[in-house]
């Protein structure tokens, strides 16, 4: 399964890292609305493999990794390091300017996310006998969000106390894994539609 999606286990791995060093380290990295601010840019990156607990890390990992099995073999690991890479840096961005009462935000769950959405869209066109179980996958994310949304607390995960679930990144990943998939489909038509025209 290493070979499948080596891009989502390393990602995993390195959240689980970070959990295990520390408080100091963790806000050090995370994202800070008042930091990024202040120019420490490096957190529009760095707050989605930082976590509150090890279980949350752990939670995101495993999340990461499942959705990453369905969606990098579709695209290869390369195509889909960088568009994790993109997405983690857009959700950073909305984040700042769509979730102006966000002042910190842990989580690979926004990418993990992103990674589901991609995955089942590209399998919804490649894979049609799959799509009764893609559809009830897709109404269990869009639930979970919607109760995230309404109660403020994770549905599968426990969160410290005073932590509140940011419900925007998983729905800013949603959205730009939809693009994405939408995009590679588009651009994958307009190399066949020039192959053929080619060939005729």
């Amino acid at each position: 399964m290493l070979r499948r999606a080596p891009v989502s286990f390393t990602i995993g791995a390195i959240c689980l890292l970070l959990a295990c060093a520390g408080e100091p380290v963790t806000a050090g990295l995370e994202w800070e609305r008042m930091a990024i601010l202040h120019g420490e840019v490096w957190r529009l990156l760095s707050g989605h493999v930082v976590h509150f607990s090890l279980s949350h890390a752990g939670a995101d990992a495993l999340g990461l990794i499942a959705a990453g099995l369905v969606a990098e073999p579709l695209i290869g690991s390369r195509r889909f390091a960088l568009i994790l890479g993109g997405g983690a840096l857009l959700v950073s961005l909305g984040l700042l300017a769509l979730a102006p009462g966000l002042f910190e935000y842990r989580g690979a769950s926004g990418l993990a996310m992103l990674a589901a959405v991609l995955g089942g869209v590209l399998a919804w066109r490649r894979h049609p006998a799959s799509r009764a179980i893609l559809a009830c996958a897709g109404l269990a994310l869009a639930s979970k969000t919607l109760w995230e949304a309404c109660a403020h607390t994770a549905a599968f995960t426990e969160l410290p106390a005073g932590v509140a679930v940011a419900w925007q990144a998983h729905l800013l990943g949603a959205v730009l894994g939809a693009w994405a998939a939408h995009a590679l489909q588009s651009s994958a038509s307009g190399e066949n539609h020039v192959w053929h025209r080619r060939r005729t």
